[in-house]
This record gives C-alpha cells, sequence and structure tokens, in this order.
C-alpha cells in the first residue's frame, strides 16, 4: 500500500510568493473596483484580505498594484474565488485560483 508522505502532498508545483501589497478587486461583472492586501501568490492562484465576505466560485478581476514593493510582479487576473474564511469583524481572507493572468493593460474582457 502506498505511503502518504506529508512533505510531498504538502509541494506545490509552483512556490509561494509571501508579499504584502495592495491589491485591486472588482467581483462578477461589476466595475467597482475594492482594494484588499495580497498575501501571497503563486503562477496559479492568491491569498488576499478583504473587508466584505466573497462568494465561493464567484469570479474576480484582480490587479496587482506592488507600489514600492519591486518583488511583486504589477499584472491583471482573472479568477475564482475557492474559499473566504472571515478572520476579524471586518475582515476576510479570500483564496482564489487563478483562469487568466496578463499584462495590466492587455486584460480582455468578458
Amino acid at each position: 500500500m502506498p505511503q502518504n508522505n506529508n512533505k510531498e502532498s504538502e509541494k506545490r508545483v509552483f512556490p509561494r510568493m509571501e508579499t504584502e501589497c495592495p491589491v485591486l478587486y472588482a467581483v462578477g461583472n461589476s466595475k467597482k473596483w475594492q482594494v484588499g492586501i495580497l498575501v501571497n501568490y503563486s503562477a496559479t492562484g492568491l491569498l488576499m484580505k478583504c473587508k466584505e465576505r466573497l462568494l465561493k466560485n464567484i469570479s474576480v478581476s484582480i490587479l496587482f498594484k506592488p507600489g514600492q514593493n519591486r518583488l511583486v510582479p504589477e499584472v491583471a487576473a482573472k479568477g475564482k474565488v475557492i474559499r473566504c474564511s472571515q478572520i476579524g469583524e471586518e475582515e476576510f481572507e479570500v483564496s482564489c485560483k487563478l483562469t487568466e493572468v496578463k499584462p495590466q493593460k492587455k486584460m480582455s474582457s468578458e
């Protein structure tokens, strides 16, 4: 019987980059951008903090706004919420699976 090696199962295909910088996000087809804080990201997903509960599977548009943080690229992305957890009175951690990542000014409209 195969053994489940916890260290192997925790390895990710793409490494997660820890950071803290502003991120803009819009839910669904909304043109209204909200401000959140990017906590970490990889080629396939991200974790951010925001002040509203986002529903699982809802589409989001995301803009990384690194400011002085040169370790974070300025990109636009689209994704889906896979998890949202309340971590404070008005604070939520939101995990998103990225479905599209492009240079910010070339983001397609769907």
